[in-house]
């Protein structure tokens, strides 16, 4: 029987750049790319974000500050 292999996760930093909540977004590895390199797939995130749109035409999950509603950039 093989293991599969196991994804790599990662943290990234958010923060509202309108009121300053902040907090962080975990992502694991998938197999897109971008101009800007690997993508990855959205785990979960602080509670002072939501998921304002799983995929933006971009590909990529659009989040949003929970307290002003300011999307963070990309």
């Amino acid at each position: 029987m093989s293991e599969a292999r196991q994804r790599d996760q990662f943290r990234t930093l958010l923060k509202c750049g309108r009121c300053g909540a902040a907090g962080h977004a975990i992502w694991e590895e998938n197999s897109g790319t971008s101009a800007d390199g690997p993508m990855g797939s959205l785990i979960t995130m602080s509670d002072s974000f939501i998921l304002q749109v799983a995929s933006s035409h971009q590909g990529q999950p659009l989040i949003a500050c929970k307290a002003c509603g300011t999307v963070h950039p990309d």
